[in-house]
């Protein structure tokens, strides 16, 4: 039997939303989302800090597995690169992991994350896979495995129909709900030791920034100001409809260039992607550079001043006025009722 694959990743004491996304979507695969999925068993997979978080997992796959070695916390890429390519069937030279490989795994699942930018291109290239970042669906009912990303800046999507081979495929938060699919029995929990080479880099230390009011990558609601919001100061405008929405609060490049907001909090094509149910996009213009981290939002509310701004092209609701009057109005009305 092959396997669909989920690497889990933790925010704080549970794991990201998205890590319960895929599981749920590989349950539906296997329950019989058609083509060569059926029937397959879902492993989940956990190591480094991360694996003392495993009893949450419980019910959510056929197996979880956590892999324990040297060099796994905190958080190394080459140590986590040797070890998985070696739990997943690759091995590497004089190095083979312990116990028994996940050697049929045709999907590896993971959610996007700026860690996942880094060990998935990685791990692809050591085992051979096919790699798909920035997806926002995965299909097997055509017999094929295909997988769904937008391009040309969210004006279009490309379907990806992989051949033969694993594949390692990265996925936006809310590509997939995470509701529960039929249940699962208490799992059996494996602990496979996987030796890793000594890494090349060393991790003296890890900071943990300022905790937001919600992740925003992660977020049902987001709330953007650009350059029409005129400078810090308005800026309470964005948390206080954030806070009404319970949501996180993001800004368009130009506001971060001026050093007016943090580069974590960027949205767009150099900064964070967000695929939010609800994304409000406050004195934004719309270039390309924006959408481009934002085109899968469900709903997008635009506020701006000129009426010929790009953003209301991507708009399902724009409002033509002064974000510093509109968001006030707003807020108060969602605080009402």
């Amino acid at each position: 039997m092959s396997a669909i694959v989920v690497m889990c990743e933790a925010r704080g004491d549970d794991y990201r939303p998205a890590t319960y996304e895929l599981l749920a979507q590989a349950r539906r695969l296997a329950a019989g989302g058609g083509g060569e999925a059926a029937g397959n068993e879902v492993v989940a997979v956990t190591l480094g800090d991360e694996a003392g978080l495993k009893s949450r997992l419980n019910g959510q796959a056929n197996r979880v597995v956590t892999l324990t070695g040297d060099g796994l916390a905190p958080y190394s890429a080459d140590a986590w690169v040797d070890v998985l390519a070696a739990f997943l069937g690759a091995g590497t030279s004089g190095n083979p992991a312990a116990g028994a490989p996940v050697a049929a795994a045709r999907l590896v699942l993971f959610g996007e994350s700026a860690r996942t930018r880094e060990l998935l291109p990685r791990l692809a290239a050591r085992m051979g896979a096919w790699a798909v970042t920035n997806a926002v669906d995965l299909t097997t009912d055509t017999g094929n495995i295909a997988v769904r990303r937008p391009v040309l800046g969210g004006k279009a999507y490309a379907v990806h129909a992989v051949g033969e081979g694993p594949v390692l495929a990265a996925f936006r938060p809310h590509s997939f709900g995470a509701d529960a699919v039929g249940g699962l029995a208490t799992v059996t929990e494996e602990i496979v030791a996987a030796p890793a080479a000594p890494p090349r880099v060393t991790v003296l230390a890890t900071e943990i920034g300022a905790a937001m009011r919600v992740d925003l990558t992660e977020a049902n609601v987001v709330v953007s100001g650009g350059r029409g919001m005129k400078g810090p100061d308005n800026f309470h405008l964005l948390e206080e409809l954030a806070d009404a929405l319970e949501g996180a609060v993001g800004y368009s490049r130009a506001v971060v260039d001026a050093g007016q907001a943090e580069h974590a909090d960027q949205v767009g094509k150099s900064g964070k992607t967000v695929s939010p149910t609800l994304y409000v996009a406050a004195g934004i213009s719309g270039a390309i550079h924006h959408i481009m981290g934002m085109d899968t939002a469900k709903v997008v509310v635009a506020i701006n001043t000129d009426p010929s701004a790009p953003v209301f092209g991507y708009a399902d609701y724009g409002v033509v006025g002064d974000a510093l009057q509109v968001l006030p109005a707003l807020t108060e009305e969602i605080r009402r009722g």
